[in-house]
């Protein structure tokens, strides 16, 4: 992504079940010995591994406003140093007000993310990565934040988003999504208020 890019990328812009693994390609997470969690703890991690997240539009989906993390419930090993890559088909919802503390990235290796812009016909295609520790409040779709652990991570829209963590001990902790993207009162009914759309449980193990 060369610099123009990178300052796009840093301004303004009825559920159908899902029951074909990989149905959307990158969508269905291939988890080899993968996972997601833990706050960075590079002295206890004992291996690596890698998690790969898909952010689906309601479209891809064949719902009404339903936007959704696939998978919605890993399982990871503890102990371990863990690259995962998000990659988000998904629009800008922007993050205002107290909200926008959102926009900074928390809990990953080097306290950054790697962000590149996503080219929708060609989602596979060579992405050029530049580094970030906070994205415009403007521009991010999606978070992925799970309080317990300290992790906050903004996806921007439509980009590809990479980064490290490190697990610690076994257990089970609450995920989330803090970009009121969804129905009702403010944006947080719909997919916002629904397992396994915009919040889940990631298990260390």
């Amino acid at each position: 992504m060369n610099e123009s890019a990178v300052n796009a990328l840093a301004k303004p812009q009825s559920r159908r079940a899902f029951l074909a693994a990989g149905a959307l390609g990158g969508a269905s997470a291939l988890l080899a010995g993968c996972g997601l969690s833990g706050a960075a703890a590079a002295t206890s991690s004992k291996g690596k591994a890698s998690l790969y997240l898909t952010i689906a539009t309601p479209a891809m989906l064949g719902t009404d406003d339903m936007p959704a993390y696939i998978p919605a419930f890993p399982s990871i090993p503890a102990h371990t140093r863990v690259r995962v890559e998000i990659v988000n088909f998904d629009d800008a919802t922007l993050l205002t007000g107290a909200l926008e503390q959102f926009a900074k990235v928390k809990g990953t290796v080097g306290g950054t993310i790697q962000v590149a812009a996503l080219d929708e016909k060609n989602p596979n295609g060579t992405s050029t990565f530049q580094t970030a520790a906070a994205l415009d409040p403007q521009n991010v779709s999606h978070t992925f934040t799970v309080a317990q652990l300290g992790i906050n991570i903004p996806v921007a829209a439509k980009a590809r988003t990479i980064f490290e963590i490190e697990t610690g001990a076994p257990g089970v902790y609450a995920w989330r999504c803090n970009d009121p993207c969804g129905q009702g009162s403010g944006g947080w009914g719909g997919a916002m208020a629904a397992a396994g759309y915009m919040m889940g449980k990631i298990a260390i193990e």
